[in-house]
């Protein structure tokens, strides 16, 4: 721990008091020394003027912030400007030598982001203060803007602290008949019915942009928060979604809690072996769940949200599971690393390096196997914490990003109350058939947590173009896409509960950590609701209740399995190899490139020759911390179809010869004519194509030139691309064009193609 102690420079730090008069003189602060301080967000920054810094301390509860005057002043109050990662349980004290303190206010409530004045018991003389931190209301750790005292009269007006209700019944799930309900603390049936990000402010913005604020509006955030409830109950939502004010937390609004457990290493599921994984959920957990755990209100808690069960991305894109890739980097003496040995040799009788040149069916298998034995440890060591804490509240599993492999989402199911999943529907005809599997695998009620749908028409001046796309072109669209999406959820026997994104617009100069810039919000920046929207709004969620209990649809009585290699359709006469392109000849201006810009993913390329002669295309990688990238190859064959697609049938595969760097992961991916976005009315494919996309297996380069062998009848249809009501086959007829991806989050590199090879 960095402590301050010693501090010897007088520092030119000021307080800010609330003096009765200009006589009484502001104190100089000789020290400020903490417990710790994390990321270089130092004890001094908590009162250095400045609304922008911050202190900040490890991740860690029992943490404490200590002040130093020149000289002894009477003190009769504190004002903390506390960031979002707050205490919820903390004292202030005083002393005179540093050694002997006394309590001077005791705060048993505090709410995330809170600007609290505070009047002391009494007047005290003090040269020390000391922010005495216990418990943590977030998993991050305790993190303080900005201190003033007052020396003067007692701050006059505070609002009434008040605590969150208690209660001895708590929100449970039942099947009731044949549908399944959350049932509410005093044992009516209930759907939850619920809206994210309900804040005063917009707090993911940028300096100088346009945003979402009302905190001025208001005398208290306690005032905000009783007119927000107050507007939802209009609209007849009836639950407090994730990501929003704790202020909301105090009255008679059911609400949801996100616990977000912090991770060993940069990748949110890796290492979960590690007995450090288990110290972050005991810290994070014990917290939160202490301060909730006879709330009367809690729906439940959310453990997180969108993890990568992919391994790159928490969705699906037509590779099998990635974790095991990811644990086979850890150091050879990490536990996860010496679980997937364990697992590899039980299984497959194969080291580590071995299994990596492993290719085919197998691969796959064990990837999908071995993603579920990291599900399984994740969800049993935090819902088995979570219970040990607080047993009387629902477990609402993670908010999957649509999809999750099947084995992760059977281990959800076993360890979980409810499985959470975020699925946005642009067409608006919600995917039943992903909602069944969920159900048939998990056998758990379902709740959807995140939905949304953003016009081009809007006040806020949102443009739409960074976010989920689930983009139409007015108002009274958004209102008929709710009310369509939530028709069709509640006929679902097992669904209990959706939730809107959000309550309101995003700036339009975009959210500062990834840009988007969408009009999600029922009301605008400027804070008034569109009223087609929420006039929709109240009118379907007023009946849907009743389409639930009413509906007669069965429950699943079988999964559908995504995973898998594609049919293929194929002539058995086969045509002798053929070059698919001249790299030689190639026009880099031709390779159509495809990039997470707003994450700095993309490209250089350059045509090179190396020692022998051979010319090589050089593609220099940045993948990004978002989604990644990816560049189509030309082809060179010369007989194409009218929309320049190329008939490949009587050819077994695509062959690349290239080099990659060392472990940067990358996929192959084949078009066919027609292949668009998600949720296009039509795909518009010739000659019997419907416009699906697939995907190969998952490859890691090691820095040598290798060939990399791709049969057709080992690519898997894409989920997050393409049309996803097409025969499942890949229709060789007619293909349009072949991708090289490379996903975010892995780094830069280097790829050197030299041969590309029909066979």
């Amino acid at each position: 721990m960095k402590k301050l102690a010693g501090f010897m420079v007088l520092l030119s730090f000021l307080f800010v008091f609330s003096a009765a008069s200009a006589d009484i003189p502001s104190p100089v602060i000789k020290s400020v020394t903490a417990s710790s301080d994390y990321d270089n967000n130092l004890p001094a920054k908590a009162v250095d003027g400045k609304d922008r810094t911050r202190w900040e301390s490890e991740w860690k509860n029992d943490q404490w912030l200590r002040l130093e005057f020149e000289e002894p002043v009477t003190l009769t109050g504190i004002r903390i400007k506390w960031e979002t990662a707050s205490a919820y349980t903390y004292k202030i004290l005083g002393s005179l030598d540093g050694s002997q303190w006394q309590v001077l206010a005791e705060i048993p409530d505090g709410n995330e982001g809170e600007d609290i004045r505070i009047n002391f018991k009494k007047p005290a003389e003090c040269r020390f203060v000391k922010i005495d931190c216990a418990d943590r209301a977030t998993a991050w750790g305790f993190s303080i803007f900005e201190i003033e005292f007052n020396a003067g009269k007692p701050y006059k007006n505070l609002p009434k602290r008040v605590s969150i209700p208690k209660g001895k019944k708590f929100f449970k799930v039942e099947q009731k008949g044949d549908k399944y309900w959350l049932v509410d603390p005093s044992g009516r049936p209930f759907i939850s019915k619920g809206v994210n990000v309900v804040l005063d402010k917009d707090g993911a913005v940028l300096q100088n942009s346009q945003y979402y604020d009302v905190s001025e509006k208001y005398k208290s955030r306690e005032d905000w928060a009783k007119d927000a409830i107050k507007r939802l109950k209009k609209w007849k939502f009836n639950t407090i979604g994730s990501w929003s004010d704790a202020a909301t937390y105090f009255y008679d609004m059911p609400f949801t809690v996100m616990l977000g457990i912090p991770s060993t290493t940069d990748h949110r599921l890796v290492d979960v072996f590690d007995p450090m994984f288990i110290e972050n959920v005991e810290a994070t957990v014990a917290g939160k769940c202490k301060r909730f755990r006879d709330a009367k209100y809690l729906v439940g808690y959310y453990i997180d949200n969108e993890l990568p069960w992919y391994g790159d991305v928490g969705w699906y894109t037509g590779h099998a599971p990635l974790l095991l890739d990811e644990y086979s980097r850890l150091p050879d003496n990490a536990p996860g690393r010496k679980k997937l040995e364990e697992f590899l040799q039980c299984a497959y009788n194969k080291s580590i390096d071995d299994f990596m040149k492993v290719r085919g069916a197998q691969s796959r298998e064990a990837r999908e196997q071995f993603a579920g034995i990291v599900a399984d440890e994740y969800f049993s060591v935090i819902c088995d914490t979570i219970r040990k804490y607080d047993p009387n509240h629902l477990i609402l599993g993670v908010r999957f990003a649509c999809n999750a492999p099947d084995d992760v989402a059977r281990a959800c199911g076993e360890h979980c109350d409810i499985v959470s999943v975020n699925y946005y529907c642009k067409n608006m005809k919600v995917d039943r058939q992903l909602f069944d599997n969920y159900y048939f695998i998990c056998k758990k009620p379902i709740m959807i947590t995140e939905f949304s749908y953003r016009a081009m028409e809007n006040r806020s001046g949102d443009k739409n173009t960074k976010g989920a796309d689930v983009t139409v072109k007015t108002q009274a669209d958004r209102a008929t896409g709710f009310d369509k999406y939530v028709t069709q959820v509640m006929e679902f026997p097992y669904l209990v509960g959706y939730h809107w994104f959000d309550y309101f617009d995003q700036s339009p100069q975009g959210r500062s950590f990834d840009g988007e810039n969408s009009n999600y919000g029922i009301v605008d920046i400027y804070d008034e609701e569109y009223e087609i929207l929420t006039g929709q709004m109240k009118k379907t969620n007023k009946q849907a209740d009743t389409v639930h209990k009413k509906s007669e649809l069965p429950y699943p009585d079988k999964a559908v399995s995504l995973s898998g290699y594609a049919s293929v359709n194929n002539k058995s006469e086969a045509r002798p190899s053929v070059a698919f392109c001249d790299i030689a000849e190639l026009n880099v201006r031709r390779l159509g490139v495809w990039a997470d810009s707003s994450s700095a993913a993309g490209f250089k390329f350059s045509k090179e020759t190396d020692a022998e002669g051979a010319a090589f295309l050089k593609c220099e990688v940045t993948t990004g911390s978002g989604w990644g990238c990816g560049f189509n190859i030309p082809c060179d064959l010369k007989v194409k179809n009218g929309d320049t697609s190329v008939d490949l049938q009587g050819y077994k595969g695509i062959r690349i010869k290239m080099s990659v760097s060392n472990n940067l992961p990358f996929s192959l991916f084949m078009n066919e004519s027609g292949a668009n976005e998600l949720g296009k009315l039509e795909y518009k494919g010739i000659k019997g194509a419907d416009g699906e996309s697939f995907s190969s297996e998952p490859n890691a380069g090691d820095g040598a030139v290798m060939t990399y062998d791709y049969p057709f009848d080992q690519f898997m249809l894409r989920t997050v691309f393409g049309n996803q009501s097409g025969n499942k086959t890949v229709d060789l007829q007619a293909i349009r064009n072949f991708d090289l991806y490379f996903p975010g989050n892995s780094g830069d590199g280097t790829c050197e193609i030299y041969e590309i090879t029909l066979y």
